[in-house]
C-alpha cells in the first residue's frame, strides 16, 4: 500500500510527526503525494531546514507580513504544498509556528503536517521536558523509530541528547543499542509518545533487509505483548524504498 492509504491520511487531518530517523522525509513524502489533490500546510513547532524548491509550491514566513496581511495570500483555493514558518534563521532554518499562529491559518488548508520534534538528523533521541511540541488539535501523532539503529554505539554521534536517552532506557551496562532499548523508548512515559494527541501511530522506518524486518516484527510483537492498547496502529517499512506495511 502507498503511504497515504497505509497511514489513512484524509481531508482535515492534522498530523504531527515525532521521533528520529525519518520525520522530515516522511513529512515531505506525504506532502508530495497529496499536493495535486489537496491544499497542504507543511510546518513545524520547532525548527526545520529550508527545503529544496522542488518540495513546495509556496513558502511563506508570517513575520514578513505586517498586521497579518498574509491572510489574503492564504485565501486562494490552489492545491499544492505550502511551507509556512514564522521567520528564517541564518538563511538556513525555518522557525516554526506557535499554537496561536496555527489557530489562525489551519482553516485555509485541507491537510496539515507538522514536524513536532528535533533530532539533529540523528538516529535516536531523548526528550527534554519541553519536547515534543504537539499542537492540541492534532488528529494523528506519528512516532518514527529507526530500526537500523539496533547495534549502533550509544553516544552523542548517534543519539541526540544521549543523557536523556539513557534515562529512558535505564540501562547503563551496555554501549550498543538493542531491541529492548527501542521497546523502552516507545513505551516509557517519557519516551516517544510522552506527549501526543489523537490517534497514536508507530512507524518503524528503514526496514530495508531481512534482519531489519525480523527486528521490526519482533519489536511490534513485544510491544503488543506488554501493552496491547498503547499504540493504535503499527506500520513498518521504508521511506527510501517507498514501502509501508501494516504491522
Amino acid at each position: 500500500m502507498n503511504l497515504i492509504d497505509t497511514f489513512k491520511i484524509s481531508k482535515k487531518d492534522i498530523i504531527t510527526i515525532v521521533g528520529a530517523g525519518g520525520k522530515t522525509s516522511l513529512m515531505y513524502s506525504a506532502s508530495s503525494l497529496l499536493r495535486k489533490d489537496y491544499k497542504v500546510l507543511v510546518t513545524t513547532t520547532t525548527h526545520i531546514y529550508i527545503p529544496d524548491k522542488s518540495i513546495y509550491d509556496e513558502i511563506i514566513m508570517l513575520n514578513d507580513f505586517p498586521n497579518e496581511n498574509y491572510h489574503s495570500i492564504l485565501q486562494n483555493n490552489k492545491n499544492g504544498v505550502y511551507v509556512i514558518g514564522s521567520h528564517t534563521v541564518n538563511n538556513s532554518k525555518i522557525k516554526g509556528l506557535t499554537f496561536e499562529m496555527l489557530d489562525k491559518i489551519i482553516h485555509y488548508f485541507d491537510i496539515v503536517i507538522i514536524e513536532g520534534d528535533g533530532s539533529k538528523e540523528k538516529s535516536l533521541k531523548g526528550w527534554r521536558d519541553s519536547e515534543p511540541v504537539i499542537y492540541p488539535k492534532t488528529t494523528k501523532t506519528i512516532g518514527v523509530v529507526d530500526i537500523s539503529s539496533i547495534g549502533l554505539d550509544i553516544n552523542e554521534e548517534n543519539i541526540h541528547r544521549v543523557d536523556r536517552f539513557l534515562d529512558i532506557i535505564n540501562d547503563y551496562s551496555t554501549n550498543k543499542v538493542n531491541i529492548e532499548h527501542l521497546e523502552k523508548l516507545i513505551l516509557n512515559k517519557n519516551g516517544l509518545f510522552k506527549i501526543y494527541k489523537g490517534e497514536k501511530i508507530l512507524f518503524i522506518n528503514k526496514v530495508e533487509n531481512i534482519n531489519n524486518k525480523t527486528n521490526a516484527l519482533n519489536l511490534i510483537k513485544n510491544i503488543k505483548c506488554k501493552s496491547s492498547s498503547y499504540i493504535n496502529r503499527y506500520i513498518y517499512g521504508s521511506i527510501f524504498t517507498n514501502e509501508y506495511i501494516k504491522g
